[in-house]
């Protein structure tokens, strides 16, 4: 399951950054990596195990769900399978990062899955007391008494700034910093440790030539344990909200655990995505992980340092002419800290020409008939919900930036009603005939003298 869902995202973050393989310079085959960060085994220990057979360790070792997302994609670049524990995806971000910086590859699908089917770990955990006996992550509480496990899987594909610029991609955000380091001053392996998480915030910051004051928000790992809150509390205080200098603009802490529980393997790269959504929709969401009163090991004064909490949804509205700048933390029972920098997308300078061109050209692709009916009715729908889409764009986007499987249609149009038109009366036909999904082969006659 992992492996399939793995494989499902992908896809989908490769759709919906508009990547056509061997396209442009930097989607060649080739100069693909794929980063996954996974920290247990369950499908292999507990479900294959009861029927040991050919796909066994194909089917469950965690090196085969990047390498499958490789082979099935046909690319060839680096292939990685991250275990830092709680922090593999995060980690496995920081290393395509590293990757694509120093020109190993030129895009890195990366991310993180958690598929929960074995329960030792859970007994373990609770063993090691590790896991709330009242169900939820009770981040920032007084109250809080472990975490509450959770399935996840996600990806998400990053390029050199550069790169997708000139490829004309849809840019969520920029990564300016990323490293990962270890706790090991701590008093035992599974605590976090404050000095260590600081270490690697000032790191980042330094390294990218950014005041910690511009910060606006942290994404927390809070995983809702008395240790793990208290000692991250101070860690983001010491860095970002010092007492000795108190900042102008305000800061706002959060954690998406409270909400959705603690992903482990894919807690990173799901906190990333609600990062990517917040500058989307341009507010912060209210967090909900409090439920008595903030945790008694959190200053007092937290107010008075510009640092808040929001119990409310939150406009954070991006200035004219600049970029909020936001942080993710994400650490591990192992020991392990990452952390990103990020900031806002550049804003794209929106083509103001008109399109001399009176028809175009949409196509709608799938790998099956039952697909292709599938992505005819949803573009229908997109259609009937957006009637101010742009015509050219959705010609660009459906041809260019899409790819095409052995099923398509293609169907031109003067406006959008024309193309609706075209969608209900295709929608109607059952001719539709594939091309072949091979090349076919060529024969030479020769009829002689």
């Amino acid at each position: 399951p992992a492996q399939r869902l793995a494989i499902t995202t992908a896809y989908e973050a490769l759709e919906m950054a508009g990547f056509v393989a061997n396209s442009s310079p930097s989607t060649q085959r080739d100069r693909v990596g794929i980063f996954y960060g996974m920290t247990s085994d369950d499908w292999r220990e507990v479900n294959s195990g009861q029927n040991v057979d050919t796909y066994m360790i194909p089917g469950g070792n965690r090196a085969f769900t990047p390498g499958r997302i490789n082979y099935h994609f046909k690319f060839s670049g680096p292939s990685y399978s991250v275990d830092t524990a709680c922090s593999s995806s995060l980690a496995a971000i920081h290393l395509a990062c590293n990757s694509l910086w120093k020109g190993d590859c030129d895009t890195a699908p990366a991310g993180g899955t958690n598929v929960l089917t074995n329960p030792d770990n859970f007994c373990g955990l609770d063993k090691g007391h590790f896991l709330s006996k009242t169900g939820n992550c009770k981040t920032f509480d007084d109250g809080a008494d472990g975490y509450c496990r959770a399935d996840g899987v996600g990806t998400v594909v990053l390029k050199r700034l550069e790169d997708a610029e000139a490829d004309n991609d849809p840019i969520q955000g920029v990564i300016l910093g990323a490293y990962t380091n270890h706790s090991a001053e701590a008093v035992s392996i599974t605590r976090p440790h404050a000095g260590a998480q600081s270490f690697i915030f000032d790191k980042i910051v330094n390294a990218a030539n950014v005041d910690p004051h511009d910060v606006t928000y942290i994404e927390m790992h809070g995983t809702g344990t008395q240790a793990g809150d208290g000692v991250e509390m101070q860690s983001v205080l010491d860095v970002f909200a010092p007492t000795n200098r108190i900042r102008v603009s305000p800061l706002h802490l959060g954690s998406a655990k409270a909400n959705i529980g603690h992903g482990e393997a894919a807690s990173g790269v799901t906190s990333l995505i609600k990062l990517i959504k917040m500058m989307e929709k341009n507010i912060i969401p209210p967090h909900c992980g409090i439920k008595t009163k903030i945790n008694h090991t959190f200053p007092t004064n937290l107010t008075e340092r510009n640092v808040h909490i929001a119990l409310k949804p939150t406009p954070w509205i991006r200035a004219e002419g600049k970029k909020r700048k936001m942080f993710l933390n994400n650490f591990s029972a192992a020991g392990g800290n990452t952390a990103l920098l990020i900031e806002d997308a550049p804003i794209s300078v929106a083509r103001r020409e008109e399109d001399p061109r009176s028809m175009h050209l949409v196509a709608v692709s799938a790998k099956s008939k039952p697909s292709l009916q599938k992505n005819i009715q949803s573009l229908k729908t997109f259609i009937e919900r957006n009637p101010d889409t742009s015509l050219p764009s959705l010609s660009y986007t459906t041809t260019s930036r899409r790819a095409h499987h052995n099923h398509r249609v293609m169907l031109t149009g003067s406006s959008l009603s024309a193309i609706q038109l075209g969608l209900e009366t295709i929608t109607l036909q059952d001719d539709i005939s594939p091309i072949p999904a091979s090349t076919p082969t060529i024969a030479f006659a020769f009829t002689g003298q």
